[in-house]
């Protein structure tokens, strides 16, 4: 008895005859020359407003598939599909000075309008800048910029000079408040891990002991703050 098994060849792929379309758009639309144009242009204006171009291209839509492609659609959409989760951490983006500076969005409570700073008598250094009223309670204020070095920006005096007006952001930290000026406010950002490059090496000094790194954005490079050890900092013996 033979061990030989006889092979079935495959059925040939089947062949799906083309619809027959009346392509009159490239014979007398608008891709002619003038005198051979198609009157309907008069009204319709261009091919694709007209009605039998889109019947032309619905009939091509509605054509049934080949059986490879009908086969390689099948397998395409039987493959399991897998998800995965994308990591998002918010940011809060700020400007202090000329530079733009970030901090993790969990520990801002609120920004507030600027208002009066008022100095502590006898205490006077580049981190304490005084007491602010908020909603009626004061709260110490500090300066981020301070601690950085970052050197303040003078404030035209032209009014057609447009600078965005001042904020108060008020941050807490194991239940720490402290409220710190800033420039500008761009808001609470979304990121990802990859969005977040190392520092650079000419980055030295307060700058680099208190960055983490740069967040990229699409329109700017912000430095992101470490939070833990710059609360430390800016509180220390002051709560």
């Amino acid at each position: 008895m033979s061990d030989k098994t006889t092979k079935i060849p495959a059925p040939p792929p089947q062949v799906v005859p083309e619809p027959e379309v009346n392509d009159c758009w490239n014979q007398i639309g608008v891709w002619r020359n003038q005198e051979e144009r198609c009157p309907e242009l008069a009204r319709v204006i261009h091919c694709r407003n007209c009605s039998v171009y889109a019947a032309a291209g619905r009939s091509l839509l509605r054509r049934p598939l080949e059986s490879t492609q009908r086969a390689e659609m099948t397998k395409l959409l039987a493959q399991e599909k897998i998800s995965e989760p994308i990591h998002t951490k918010a940011a809060f983006v700020f400007r202090a000075g000329g530079e733009w500076l970030a901090l993790p969005a969990a520990i801002i409570r609120e920004v507030v309008d600027m208002g009066p700073i008022h100095s502590i008598p006898h205490v006077s250094n580049n981190i304490l800048r005084g007491l602010v009223n908020i909603h009626g309670k004061l709260e110490i204020c500090v300066s981020i910029g301070g601690v950085l070095g970052i050197d303040r920006l003078e404030r035209p005096m032209h009014p057609s000079n447009y600078m965005a007006p001042e904020r108060l952001v008020v941050s807490e930290q194991e239940s720490k408040v402290i409220a710190f000026p800033v420039s500008e406010v761009l808001g609470v950002i979304r990121y990802t891990p990859e969005m977040v490059r190392e520092l650079p090496v000419t980055v030295a000094g307060s700058k680099a002991a208190y960055t983490r790194g740069i967040l990229c954005l699409p329109d700017r490079d912000v430095g992101f703050l470490k939070d833990e050890p710059l609360f430390t900092t800016l509180t220390k013996d002051l709560l």
